[in-house]
């Protein structure tokens, strides 16, 4: 009973080692169930919570995961933050669904299943062969017990139950298969005569009376933006450092709070013997208590812990293990269970010990904590620890500072720089797009063009750009957008008038060109001048790589030629093809391993598309109510 309880306790995992929950479940995280404190849901889906510190901790992962694929940083635009924020709520989501649906149907994982799939994984084994040490060490490493563990994979397998109970269903009919077959692995015979605008502006020349009409009509396309001058308060805590002193007595605090700290990880194994206290009867109760009394005297008569456990404790989740309950950390049994525990030395059996679930017998079995640095080794982190803290603080008293003068004083940044201490500075020249120095940061230029900034000339909220560092501006001075001269605009204006004007000329080229192929005459023929280039790709499939994309994507949408070629005019990015299609060629025979990968990849494509179903339908009959100001 208590071994089930101490399992259940630790919620859902995100399991860390290798290989185990897919990409659909990578953030699915554990809800703080070990403390019993309320608070506030992020969402609640059929009654069952996800609490704000799951979805913190799926948050995080995410923000990882995203921080790699970016290179170390993500983008600052809200919108960005917003999504990733709507992306793990939703998994959460979808893992409550799941979770669900899987109790509801009943699927279950059998022990032998279960123990042949741990077995099976290559991280657990040593020369080839499952290691039970090397197991449990890695598992333990990870900062879980085993039996932990073990109920978070079973609890993967039964998702993965589901997910092969749906997409078993997931079917490819024969004819359907070979056909799209046929159509993957066709082959196209393609030629194209390729117009490049390139070569036409060459030899183009364009009238000063030309540019300007240009330059008239497209007026719109060559402005100066508007811009404004920033005049800034900016507060950063690496400016703060010069102004700590060190508190002697302050830091000898930290380095107790770090033996405290440590001492406080310190988890035991622990065994023990359970009789079950089901009712408040008094005659019953003194009766378990005479029952679990001769059991101790057993053991202190030497009789083995194990074999009384697996004889007598009624916790059916450690008797038949000899009562094992693995590694035990505070905070995650009763009161009266860990205060008896962590009072035991090594191999010690406690007295009898009663909780609410019954009497206990308690064998400490051993001890692990973490080593405790000196304060010499470890007194140069703390120092650094101290004012990083001072810094935090400092920084925190003056950005409230800061943002309260603002406010208070918002015509005026003479009073925000007093009361900090510090100097306003400025920047010019700075738009919507772009600015210089600290208005290279998207949000100080946000914040320069809101309306009451700008417009009402009031000061800005505090920005906070990142950790410790914090700006208040306001604008001195706006600068409208204006209508930039033909002069500062006259090479612009040039080469798109010629590129313009090259496109229409190497459109008419090609239908030209097109227009002679139909009457009968070859392509070669047709490769006449610098303007016109005469591409043979030959014989080519859809995923061709050294062609023209957009070559390849009209040639495989145009119909089969019956006797003769047909062709097709394409525009393309540097200019404008013209494409032979000579013949369509299908493949004479089936190559049964390219059958056996399409209809493997075809099959994984509608069963992933039938497991989506699932979950929306899944969704769509739960009750869900999300936190909108997450």
């Amino acid at each position: 009973m208590l071994q089930a309880i101490h399992d259940k306790s630790k919620g859902i995992l995100g399991i860390v080692i290798v290989i185990l929950i897919g990409a659909t479940f990578a953030l699915w995280g554990i809800g703080d169930y070990l403390s019993g404190a309320q608070e506030k849901s992020a969402a609640v889906v059929d009654g069952m919570e996800i609490s704000q510190s799951e979805f913190e901790q799926g948050l995080a992962r995410q923000r990882q995961r995203m921080e790699q694929m970016f290179e170390g940083s993500l983008p600052d635009s809200p919108a960005f933050q917003k999504q990733m924020k709507e992306q793990v709520l939703d998994q959460l989501i979808t893992q409550r669904v799941l979770l669900k649906m899987i109790d509801d149907e009943g699927y279950r994982v059998a022990d032998q299943v279960l123990a042949q799939n741990i077995r099976s994984m290559d991280a657990f084994k040593q020369d080839g062969a499952f290691d039970n040490k090397n197991y449990q060490a890695i598992v333990e490493s990870q900062g879980m017990a085993v039996k932990e563990f073990e109920n978070l994979y079973r609890q993967d397998l039964t998702v993965q139950q589901l997910q092969r109970a749906v997409t078993s269903s997931a079917i490819i009919g024969e004819a359907e298969l070979v056909l799209l077959n046929q159509i993957s692995q066709q082959m196209r015979d393609v030629n194209y005569l390729q117009f490049n605008i390139g070569q036409f502006m060459q030899t183009l020349e364009v009238s000063d009376a030309e540019i300007a009409d240009y330059y008239e009509a497209n007026k719109a396309r060559y402005m100066h933006p508007e811009t404004v001058v920033i005049d800034y308060v900016e507060l950063k805590g690496a400016d703060l450092a010069s102004d700590i002193e060190v508190d002697e007595e302050a830091v000898r605090r930290l380095y107790d709070d770090y033996v405290t700290s440590q001492s406080s990880r310190e988890q035991r194994k622990a065994s023990h013997i359970l009789v079950a206290t089901p009712s408040e009867d008094a005659a019953e109760i003194s009766s378990k208590k005479a029952q679990v009394e001769s059991l101790l005297e057993r053991i202190n008569n030497g009789e083995s812990f194990a074999d009384v456990a697996k004889q007598a404790s009624e916790d059916p989740g450690s008797a038949s293990n000899g009562g094992d309950l693995g590694w035990v950390s505070k905070g995650m049994m009763v009161p009266a269970f860990e205060t008896a525990l962590f009072k035991l030395a090594k191999g010690a059996v406690s007295d009898v010990v009663k909780s609410e679930f019954g009497f206990h017998i308690i064998k400490l079995d051993d001890i692990r904590a973490e080593a405790v640095d000196s304060f010499e080794d470890k007194q140069d982190e703390l120092v650094s620890q101290y004012k990083s803290q001072k810094i935090e603080d400092r920084f925190y008293e003056l950005s409230e500072l800061m943002a309260t003068t603002a406010y208070e004083n918002d015509q005026s940044l003479q009073e925000v720089a007093d009361a900090v201490g510090l100097k306003i500075q400025s920047i010019d020249g700075v738009s919507r797009q772009q600015g210089n120095g600290l208005a290279m940061n998207e949000k100080v230029r946000k914040a320069a063009f809101e309306s009451t900034v700008k417009a009402e000339g009031r000061n800005s909220d505090i920005i906070e750009l990142a950790s410790n560092h914090a700006v208040v501006l306001r604008v001195s001075q706006t600068t409208s957008a204006r209508q930039k001269s033909l002069d500062e605009v006259n090479n612009i204006v040039i080469a798109s008038l010629k590129s313009e004007k090259a496109r229409t000329q190497a459109q008419q080229a090609a239908m030209q060109a097109l227009a002679k192929l139909e009457a009968g005459d070859s392509i070669e023929s047709l490769d006449t001048d610098n303007s016109v280039t005469l591409v043979k790709l030959g014989s080519v499939k859809r995923e061709h790589q050294a062609a023209d994309p957009q070559i390849l994507s009209d040639a495989f949408s145009m119909q089969k030629p019956a006797d003769k070629p047909v062709y097709k005019v394409a525009e393309l990015a540097t200019g404008v093809a013209v494409i032979q299609l000579n013949a369509v060629t299908l493949p004479e025979q089936i190559d049964q391993q390219q059958l056996g990968m399409l209809s493997r990849q075809l099959s994984d494509q509608q069963a992933n598309r039938d497991m989506m179903a699932v979950i929306e339908y899944m969704k769509s009959q739960a009750e869900i109510t999300r936190d909108d100001s997450l």
